[in-house]
């Protein structure tokens, strides 16, 4: 439960995790301050496809903030904060499956978690032990959202994937792709963990997707950040980049005004101990009343 439920749900803003996004993406847009136990977040409000949107630039309004320095937790409980219950996360990653092209599209369906130094939990410094289900790692309403958008590009779009995640900053090396495909990954990149377990610990919907835009270490002759022939050339000269934009546009047109899937639930069977004074809302408000009143909870079932 967040505080846009106890109002009107399908009021509940959109939230978009990028890396960058235009005046086309993101109309009528205004810049926001949000406090957070983690501390300050930025974030952007405005709209997107004709719905109240919010927008976190992950790497910072100019791109120097590595994924290992993002303050990921501040970032989730910002949007959580200002009401966003769903999360499109549009990462442009690399190829480590040689049938996943530069110029695919992948909507991934799993990930591998392969950071080492980032935050694991909202709840470190809290006394409770949190363990969310995460058989089904990207919500499946935000996904086929996704899947709707993006049916109709003249782009590959590879409906199923496994996103793996790794630290950075530093690209990886051969010997760690081929440990990663021998492991079953598909694509690869630094941002997606921890955001991903966070905002299923926040009870929000999180999907991802991922314009392919290199391969991986040891699958091409060098990876190249920027410049001529970069990954970053790719995504932006070729348009890309606008099609991905159009396709958020048309994916948040296209989400449900109300949630039908288990996301809003997902603390109701995975914590034990202390609730921290910061989390004013969420499902476990459902199981106190329930026994308040000596009525059954019955998790919504996805359609």
């Amino acid at each position: 439960m967040h505080p846009s439920s106890k109002n009107n749900a399908s009021q509940a803003p959109i939230g978009l995790i990028s890396s960058a996004a235009s005046e086309r993406l993101l109309e009528q847009r205004r810049e926001q301050k949000v406090s957070t136990p983690w501390g300050t977040a930025a974030a952007l409000t405005g709209r997107i496809g004709g719905r109240d949107a919010v927008v976190v630039l992950r790497y910072g309004p100019k791109l120097t903030i590595p994924s290992h320095k993002i303050n990921y937790r501040a970032n989730i409980w910002a949007m959580r904060e200002l009401g966003v219950e769903r999360i499109i996360s549009q990462n442009a990653i690399g190829s480590v499956n040689p049938a996943v092209r530069p110029g695919d599209i992948m909507i991934s369906h799993d990930f591998l978690d392969r950071t080492k130094a980032r935050p694991l939990s909202l709840f470190d410094d809290s006394e409770c032990w949190v363990r969310v289900d995460m058989t089904e790692p990207f919500c499946p309403e935000v996904r086929q959202a996704l899947l709707g958008a993006t049916a109709t590009m003249p782009d590959r779009v590879i409906d199923r994937g496994v996103f793996a995640c790794v630290e950075g900053p530093r690209f990886e090396t051969p010997a760690e792709i081929r440990a990663l495909q021998r492991d079953g990954a598909d694509i690869v990149g630094t941002p997606l963990v921890p955001e991903v377990t966070l905002a299923r610990e926040a009870e929000m919907c999180f999907a991802s997707i991922a314009p392919v835009i290199n391969y991986g270490a040891g699958m091409a002759p060098a990876v190249i950040h920027v410049g001529p022939g970069s990954m970053n050339d790719t995504y932006y000269s070729g348009g890309l980049h606008d099609r991905i934009e159009q396709a958020l546009i048309d994916a948040v047109a296209q989400l449900p005004s109300h949630r039908g899937c288990n996301c809003g639930h997902a603390l109701r069977s995975g914590f034990h101990g202390q609730r921290p004074a910061w989390l004013k809302y969420c499902s476990l408000d459902e199981l106190t009343e329930a026994a308040s009143t000596g009525v059954p909870v019955v998790a919504e079932q996805t359609a």
